[in-house]
């Protein structure tokens, strides 16, 4: 009777959790948070680039200075911020218009009239887009500018932009570098490189697990952020080495994970 009650005892006694879907699932959705946030800063950096490059600010010269047009060029190239003060002068900026709304200039101006202004288009710098009322300003106090265009809002778009792609940058980088601690702490408690070679290899399947959970992030993310494809223009995917990061880091999360828990128990 004992003999037998011992063997049913035996029988109902839970099996020990092997944990290699926690450490599947937590890489999975690190991994998944990590891809998301690499895919909206390639899209981030996109689109301030696009945006950078549309932005213009328009300088329009005094028709009554006498400022040679060298003279107010140079000027505006001087300013702090200015990377490009490109001069247009009033034929070529009619000869645009005349390209872009034909039907408008035919109806509107009369035959060898050119009301245009002469105009320099002019580039700054992203650090001076922060403060595009100081650049402004000292354009003002240009001998022989008349006027100076630009979309507000444009500038606020590409400031925006600008803003968000550095800061998911910032995250990314404090986050893997807490990983990269809590790693080395980890790690570094009671082992030693010959320990450490071991288990890498005894402890393969939860490096496996870790790396499967990180792969299937990056495909599942893929999926997810697909659909953009057909709603927008501009479409780009994280560089394919931070694909392969991921990836990585997830293996060395369920590994890290495995050491902690042979630590713990």
């Amino acid at each position: 009777m004992d003999e037998h009650r011992h063997s049913r005892d035996n029988h109902h006694a839970p099996r020990p959790r092997k944990g290699y879907r926690v450490a599947f699932l937590l890489a999975f959705s690190a991994g998944l948070l990590a891809e998301l946030l690499l895919f909206m800063h390639a899209q981030m950096r996109e689109i301030s680039m696009l945006l950078k490059d549309d932005f213009r600010i328009v300088v329009v010269r005094d028709g009554k200075s006498r400022e040679t047009a060298d003279a107010i060029g140079s000027a505006l190239a001087a300013l702090k911020g200015t990377q490009q003060a490109v001069y247009v002068p009033r034929q070529d900026r009619l000869a645009r218009l005349k390209a872009e709304e034909p039907d408008l200039v035919a109806s509107v101006l009369s035959p060898g009239s050119n009301p245009m202004p002469d105009t320099w288009e002019v580039s700054i710098a992203e650090e001076a887009l922060g403060d595009l009322n100081a650049w402004t300003d000292a354009a003002w106090r240009i001998s022989g500018v008349g006027d100076i265009k630009y979309k507000p809002l444009e500038a606020y778009a590409v400031m925006h932009s600008v803003f968000y792609g550095h800061l998911i940058t910032l995250g990314l980088a404090l986050a893997f570098l807490a990983f990269m601690i809590m790693t080395a702490m980890v790690l570094t408690h009671g082992h030693t490189p010959a320990t450490l070679a071991a288990t890498l290899v005894a402890d393969r399947v939860w490096f496996l697990a870790g790396a499967g959970g990180a792969a299937v992030s990056c495909l599942a993310a893929y999926a997810v952020v697909y659909p953009v494809k057909y709603l927008s223009p501009v479409w780009v995917w994280p560089n394919p080495l931070l694909q392969a990061a991921v990836v990585l880091s997830g293996a060395l999360l369920g590994w890290v994970l495995c050491q902690w828990k042979n630590v713990r128990s």
